[in-house]
């Protein structure tokens, strides 16, 4: 249902840029969509919304050998504190020690909001709400195909 509600504001927007595009001094805009279903199907790594959801809910289950298994093989996490300063680099073995003190959350009980805000060729862009009661933060992952599977290469966050 979700899909067919996409596609039918998809349909409209064609249509009204495209009455606009047909009176004087206006210009044809084309605008990029992308297709997204609320729940994709198949293995970690296959989609860009399946990769990051497999990252962020085991992150924040803290299991970290599912999590690895979407993280690329040059992986890097940075970010910005409450202070505004930039954290360390971390790649993921600091990851994983970050994960050993963290309290676990079913995810369930996640609020992870994902946007794929861009995709070019071998490299896409999304963005990634996440968080807890306590702090919320935005993470702008940049993820690149890996012998044809969507990897977790690098993410920069910054709190709400």
């Amino acid at each position: 249902m979700k899909k067919l509600t996409f596609l039918a504001l998809a349909a409209g927007l064609s249509i009204s840029s495209s009455v606009l595009a047909n009176h004087p001094g206006n210009e044809e805009i084309q605008l990029p969509i992308y297709i997204i279903s609320a729940a994709e199907d198949g293995e970690p790594g296959t989609t860009l919304e399946n990769t990051v959801r497999t990252y962020i809910e085991n992150y924040h289950e803290g299991d970290y050998q599912e999590m690895i298994s979407v993280l690329h093989k040059d992986f890097t996490n940075q970010g910005l504190n409450h202070d505004g300063k930039l954290s360390e680099r971390q790649n993921a073995q600091d990851l994983k020690r970050l994960m050993q003190g963290q309290t676990q959350i079913a995810p369930e009980l996640q609020e992870n909001i994902i946007t794929v805000t861009g995709i070019e060729e071998n490299v896409a862009t999304v963005l990634l709400e996440t968080g807890t009661d306590v702090a919320r933060w935005n993470e702008y992952i940049t993820l690149e195909k890996e012998n044809g599977k969507w990897k977790v290469k690098k993410v920069f966050w910054s709190f709400k």
